[in-house]
């Protein structure tokens, strides 16, 4: 999305145009979907619907859209990443909170009853394709900082400024872990063909 779109939309979103904020949504929600699913993990992803927490974080943002200070792209990717990150944390709090004893549980389908499957939107199934699997897959096995540095600059849009604010390094520090961490999700890929 060109910065200079982005921040028309987020302007006329931002004054209610429910028609711009559908255009902003559908022009992030695939990367953004893909940075939800980077952050929970495989572990989490068994456990957790990831369009969910999309769901939740697109309708938290729409809620206080008029409160959002930004106004590129980028910071609207780094605003939402920040929504998607506290949804995720929340969701992990209420199941730890809310175990529940499996031997309580009652079926509610008759046996032998199917429960038919949910149809994937096609923003699921562009995510869920095969070469995005390849690279979530490959993201998933660098090391933590390796992951953050790619997932913050490429999936958020953050500055380096803002990066080597949020990871605690200077600027060029993370440039040059941007430029390794590159490297070798290149070298995770070309092992997985």
């Amino acid at each position: 999305m060109e910065r200079a779109e982005s921040t028309a939309l987020l302007r006329a979103a931002r004054e209610g145009s429910a028609e711009a904020l559908d255009r902003l949504y559908a022009q992030v929600g695939s990367r953004l979907l893909a940075l939800i699913r980077l952050r929970m993990g495989a572990s989490l992803r068994a456990r957790l619907e990831s369009r969910d927490i999309l769901q939740a974080t697109l309708l938290k943002s729409f809620e206080h859209i008029d409160r959002f200070e930004g106004d590129t792209g980028g910071s609207l990717m780094a605003w939402l990443a920040r929504i998607a990150e506290n949804e995720i944390r929340d969701r992990v709090d209420h199941a730890r909170r809310d175990r529940r004893d499996l031997a309580r549980e009652v079926t509610l389908e008759p046996a032998g009853a199917t429960v038919p499957s949910r149809e994937r939107s096609p923003l699921s199934v562009a995510i869920l394709s095969d070469e995005a699997a390849r690279l979530e897959s490959a993201i998933e096995r660098l090391d933590a900082p390796h992951r953050e540095v790619i997932l913050l600059r490429k999936f958020e849009d953050l500055s380096f400024k803002e990066i080597a604010a949020r990871m605690g390094r200077s600027e060029d520090a993370c440039r040059m872990l941007l430029a390794r961490a590159l490297a070798a999700l290149t070298i995770e890929l070309h092992r997985q063909t």
